[in-house]
């Protein structure tokens, strides 16, 4: 009778071909259902229901019933490697089909004669967790990385722990300089009797090595003198892993390359260094770029930039940037256009050190003021860290403002400094992480009587996957649920709020402050009802962001400000705004739609205001 059923079985999986066909033009296919018994162990249950190609395929793939038996067959071996993986050694897994056993000769012809709903059963029994015995590290391996080889004798002998401490062990030994060291497969031996799994790994080392000579190829346009101080390597300095794909990554991070592999050679040279190759492709020299943004307080806008991302062969980058704004607003003569020159030269004088300058032009027409300026700056900026970066520099402003009737020139100069944090992971969808920026701008105005001043800002936010918030593990994130909260500061000193140019004061208001309010509206206002700025802010909001699918999401919010000319403003004078907004995810950034509207009362305020642009609010 076995030697029967070995035969019947390898039969129908020699002609497996031809009895899928014929199941596939079958009059009907084999329906059925699956019920999976609870283990009592929730991990065990969740990775056998997501790893059954019974429930993942029924629907998107209906079978007749000999398919149905091969799939069933192909569960129970799938399951029982899950569970040797988690370290159950003598479980078992029992299979019927229609109360029958898989390997029952009879299945077949029972469902083939009654084309009913089969009912498909599953029982686990994982039996007991099995420990680690022997565990050896075999070599002559330095005690840093033997120190990260974490397993030990009693420990649960999952697969997924015997790996990663071997994983751990080669990384320590390459990060220690043995760049071709080598990790054998895993000896294991399973003892039943014990209920223990021994394992031994045997490790060579091979020589400790520093980075040889980095030939570079792929260029085209781009200089190699750029590309090897961008890098930052030196021959003759220790081999890391970590430092190869930090400074593969900074490379990249100035835009003129498509992408960059490091590849480490297989044999060290005559001086015992280990030579690298760069491989490199460069991204198209120009980029156009078109966007747009529309509120109901201020209308369309409409922006448009082209950069040359390799003006001089070093990655220099020229932008050039244009924009119209409150196109539905304002009539054609009152729109407000700004044009914007900048060229940004890299790795000036010394690596992560960058020169900006800049030249513009605005043309505004805002219920503040109107503004005709033209603008000048040139500005170091310096990358610290990953997380820390600095600017300052010196800019130039000459203006024309009319407020309130009065119009008005001034001629600033300027020193603006900011200092900036971001450990965020994602510059354009942040799930987790906080963005810090301090800026600090003395200011005269060159020719006047009119006293100097100091403009401070500070502005954070911050970004929890609640996810990580409420399982307490920090692996564990699946960004789709994310709390979003920013507050800003500032204040300027030096000078009355009136003695101030009105194009320096603080304003609140709008799809970038206070949801729900004009733009402007919030502070004080002048004579005749118009908003004059004031020399202190406070900014506060907090959004709560779903995803729904892959493509869309909701967000709820609450924004709040205010603006004082008399010092710190207080709480009773906070304008607040809610609303809800819809998100529609592209490579790019989302496409944000708000619907906001005013809790505090405020005269002139419509009840509801609705935002559109890339991005999210902050």
């Amino acid at each position: 009778m076995n030697s029967y059923i070995l035969y019947r079985k390898g039969r129908y999986r020699l002609f497996l071909g031809l009895a899928l066909i014929l199941n596939a033009t079958a009059s009907h296919a084999q329906d059925y259902h699956v019920s999976i018994a609870p283990t009592g162990d929730a991990m065990i249950d969740r990775l056998i229901t997501d790893n059954s190609r019974l429930i993942g395929l029924r629907e998107r793939a209906p079978v007749g019933s000999f398919a149905l038996v091969t799939r069933a067959e192909a569960d129970a071996t799938r399951f029982i490697e899950i569970l040797n993986g988690l370290g159950y050694y003598a479980a078992k897994v029992q299979v019927q089909v229609a109360g029958h056993a898989v390997d029952d000769p009879a299945l077949l012809a029972l469902l083939d004669e009654r084309p009913t709903v089969a009912p498909v059963t599953i029982k686990i029994i994982p039996g007991p967790l099995y420990q680690l015995g022997r565990v050896e590290l075999q070599g002559a391996i330095p005690d840093q990385a033997r120190a990260a080889f974490t397993l030990h004798p009693g420990d649960p002998a999952r697969a997924a722990d015997v790996l990663a401490a071997a994983a751990a062990t080669l990384n320590a030994l390459r990060e220690d300089g043995f760049a071709l060291a080598t990790l054998s497969e895993p000896d294991a031996v399973v003892d039943h009797g014990a209920r223990t799994l021994d394992i031994s790994y045997r490790v060579e080392p091979g020589p400790r090595v520093t980075l040889g000579a980095i030939e570079v190829t792929g260029l085209t346009r781009l200089r190699e003198d750029a590309v090897r101080r961008r890098l930052g390597l030196t021959p003759g300095e220790p081999f890391s892993p970590t430092r190869l794909e930090t400074a593969r990554r900074e490379l990249l991070a100035n835009g003129a390359l498509a992408w960059a592999r490091l590849t480490q050679a297989t044999a060290p040279d005559a001086q015992g260094r280990l030579p690298l190759t760069l491989d490199v492709a460069e991204r198209p020299l120009h980029v156009l770029r078109l966007g747009g943004a529309y509120s109901s307080d201020l209308g369309a806008s409409f922006t448009s930039s082209w950069t040359h991302r390799n003006l001089f062969g070093g990655a220099e980058q020229l932008t050039l940037v244009g924009e119209i704004g409150e196109l539905t607003a304002n009539r054609p003569d009152e729109l407000s256009a700004i044009t914007n020159a900048t060229l940004v030269l890299p790795d000036v004088w010394q690596r992560d050190l960058n020169l900006r300058l800049n030249l513009g032009a605005t043309r505004e027409f805002l219920d503040a003021y109107d503004r005709d300026a033209a603008t000048s700056s040139v500005a170091l900026e310096r990358r610290f860290s990953n997380t820390w970066s600095g600017r300052t520099g010196l800019a130039f402003e000459m203006s024309r403002i009319t407020q309130d009737g009065l119009t008005q020139d001034y001629h600033l100069a300027s020193l603006p400094t900011s200092l900036t944090f971001d450990n965020t992971n994602d510059p354009l969808e942040p799930t987790r992480g906080l963005r810090l920026t301090a800026q600090l701008t003395p200011a005269e105005n060159l020719g006047s009587d009119d006293p100097g001043f100091v403009l401070g800002r500070v502005t954070g936010s911050t970004y929890i996957d609640l996810a990580r918030l409420f399982t307490n593990q920090t692996d564990v994130g699946t960004g789709r649920q994310i709390l979003a909260a920013r507050l800003t500061l500032g204040n300027i000193l030096g000078a009355k709020s009136g003695d101030i140019p009105p194009d320096w004061r603080f304003y609140a208001g709008g799809g970038g402050s206070v949801r729900g309010f004009t733009f402007q509206s919030i502070g004080p206002e002048t004579t005749s009802g118009q908003p004059a700025g004031g020399d202190s802010l406070l900014e506060t909001s907090v959004e709560l962001r779903s995803r729904i699918g892959s493509k869309w999401g909701i967000a709820g919010f609450v924004d709040a400000g205010t603006v004082s000319d008399s010092g710190p403003p207080g709480e009773d004078m906070l304008a607040v705004g809610c609303g809800l907004g819809v998100r529609y995810f592209t490579p790019i950034g989302p496409v944000r739609f708000d619907l906001a509207t005013p809790v505090t009362e405020r005269h002139d305020q419509a009840p509801v205001q609705i935002y559109i642009g890339i991005g999210q609010a902050f």
